[in-house]
């Protein structure tokens, strides 16, 4: 038997276990928001991160957000497409005799006319009824060299987009310059801390680093630390750091000269945009662009006075998806973000925000700070936008029903404006499938519907750039800018089709009680599907802090 002693750790023990897997339990559980030192207050700061919400995968977190809202419906203009339309192509194949079904059974013995009857597709009608409307069917198919009686195509008439114009288009889509950068990859490389190696008077690095942040979010011990060491390009490009012998000289400014001061570095790359445009507006057509803009001024550091910093930093991102059906256009989307520090610092930092759908704004938001502004924030919504349409299966039979797109919408972004830096991260959403369904007159009368496994267009973009100063002081300048943009998008891939079915009667000698469907083809394509990036980059420089009065520019960036 155990003794007191043994019972005693054993409760001990299994106490301990508790302890320890309930506040595993705490630790993990939070997985949506982190805690993080602010070195600047001293303070513990909870960020809630949106983007982790239902997993990684941005589609995922964009459908569970827009089911918690309603969805935007809209309809365009009805569209007819005749057997004369330019698109509308059948096979031409000679006239048959039409020769009518009777109310008889394979054995020639006569059915009651007024008998009831359930077809196939499980409509209830009378053996009348049925009959004339077989031979009403009979009589179109034959006029165009058809038959019930007779084996039909799977397909026999289509909306014509050419095979050769829809695969020209892939040659003309933006190329990638290699594989995306995701997840912890792309963090990285977008990180505003960098490192620094420092280097001894001998130009070897000494395995020591330091870490340069925008120049707004040093702590003051910070500030003197970075300070002790002045900064240069390698060959290879990278900023190395290398220890002061001797303490930091002083650099008055002219006062008297401050409001002419001019700027000693210009930064105003061309705007990275990117364009993915396929189909045609006959049929189906569908287009996604991101945009990319950066720009910076930096002017002399007045030491005496580093609150009246002067730099300036813009950057935005831009995502727009349009698409056309059957020539009804559609502004899909157009979602867009701006963090501005302006030069004047007695003018107020902004911020910009707005998201489109078919042309409302949903958000659309301005906003001013006088210091420092974080945002973080998504934007879902569900969407359907369809019409009515009526398009020849053959001649004399039409399909009459609703076409569409939907799906959901979205729009992610995080930036940060201090009087140091400006940086973004924008992603726009969208996953749209095509869709229809037959009217309720056609289904009565012929029976029918919509099979479509279109994906008309989804598409995830990352537009992240940043611009800002890492290090300033009486001599020199440390500025930095960043810049992605990456792309995940599978467009117009696979096929709608518009069918009628005509149900026979299960006396009938010819597929009794079977249907014999015929089929348009309203598009079909294999399809765009690419992802990559479209553009990146990483610039340090290391500037003079020479005040210039009323001169040229010192350098311009790339």
């Amino acid at each position: 038997m155990k003794t007191n002693a043994e019972l005693k750790s054993n409760q001990k023990r299994t106490f301990f276990s508790f302890v320890i897997i309930f506040l595993s339990l705490v630790y993990i559980a939070p997985l949506q928001a982190q805690t993080r030192r602010d070195h600047r207050t001293k303070k513990n700061a909870t960020v809630r991160d949106h983007r982790n919400k239902g997993g990684e995968d941005p589609f995922t977190r964009l459908k569970m957000e827009a089911k918690k809202t309603s969805v935007l419906k809209s309809k365009m203009k009805p569209v007819k497409v005749t057997v004369n339309s330019p698109s509308w192509k059948g096979t031409s194949r000679d006239k048959i005799k039409f020769v009518p079904f009777k109310l008889e059974d394979k054995n020639g013995r006569a059915v009651p006319a007024n008998r009831n009857i359930t077809l196939k597709n499980g409509k209830s009608t009378t053996a009348q009824e049925a009959i004339n409307r077989l031979n009403e069917t009979e009589k179109k198919l034959n006029a165009q060299g058809y038959s019930l009686r007779n084996k039909v195509p799977k397909t026999i008439s289509r909306t014509y987009t050419s095979n050769n114009y829809l695969n020209g288009r892939r040659l003309k889509a933006p190329k990638s310059i290699g594989a995306r950068k995701q997840g912890a990859n792309l963090k990285k490389y977008m990180s505003l801390e960098k490192k620094v190696g420092v280097v001894t008077s001998f130009n070897n690095v000494k395995g020591k680093t330091i870490t340069l942040k925008p120049y707004s979010m040093y702590t003051e011990s910070e500030k003197k630390e970075v300070n002790k060491y002045n900064y240069s390009k390698t060959s290879g490009g990278t900023i190395m750091a290398k220890k002061l012998i001797t303490p930091r000289r002083f650099q008055k400014f002219r006062i008297q000269k401050i409001g002419n001061l001019s700027a000693i570095y210009e930064h105003k790359p061309t705007d990275k945009v990117a364009n993915w445009n396929f189909g045609h507006p006959n049929t189906f057509q569908a287009s996604i662009e991101g945009r990319l803009h950066r720009y910076a001024k930096i002017y002399p550091f007045d030491s005496e006075n580093p609150e009246k910093n002067k730099s300036e930093f813009n950057v935005s991102a831009t995502g727009k998806v349009k698409g056309t059906i059957l020539n009804n256009s559609m502004d899909i989307l157009h979602a867009s973000g701006e963090f501005n520090a302006p030069s004047d610092v007695s003018k107020k930092m902004t911020t910009k925000i707005q998201l489109k759908i078919l042309g409302t704004a949903l958000v659309n938001e301005s906003k001013s700070f006088a210091q420092k502004h974080s945002i973080s924030k998504s934007h879902s919504k569900s969407f359907d936008n369809s019409f009515e349409f009526e398009i020849p299966i053959i001649a004399g039979i039409d399909f009459v029903g609703l076409i569409g797109v939907k799906g959901e919408l979205g729009f992610e972004y995080e930036g940060k404006i201090e009087r140091t830096i400006a940086s973004i991260e924008a992603k726009p959403l969208v996953n749209l499938q095509a869709y229809g369904k037959a009217g309720l007159e056609f289904a009565e009368i012929f029976g029918g519907g919509i099979e479509s496994e279109l994906s008309f267009v989804k598409g995830d973009l990352d537009l992240q750039a940043y611009a800002g100063i890492w290090n300033q002081n009486s001599q020199e300048i440390v500025v930095g800018f960043n810049h992605y943009f990456g792309y995940d998008i599978n467009m117009l891939s696979g096929s709608l089709d518009a069918y009628a079915e005509a149900c026979v009667p299960d006396f009938v000698p010819f597929y009794g009680g079977d249907c014999k469907r015929f089929t348009h083809n309203v598009f079909k394509w294999d399809g765009f599907k690419a992802s990559g990036t479209i553009a990146e980059g990483s610039i340090t420089h290391t500037l003079a802090n020479i005040a210039k009065y009323d001169e040229e520019l010192k350098m311009k960036g790339n």
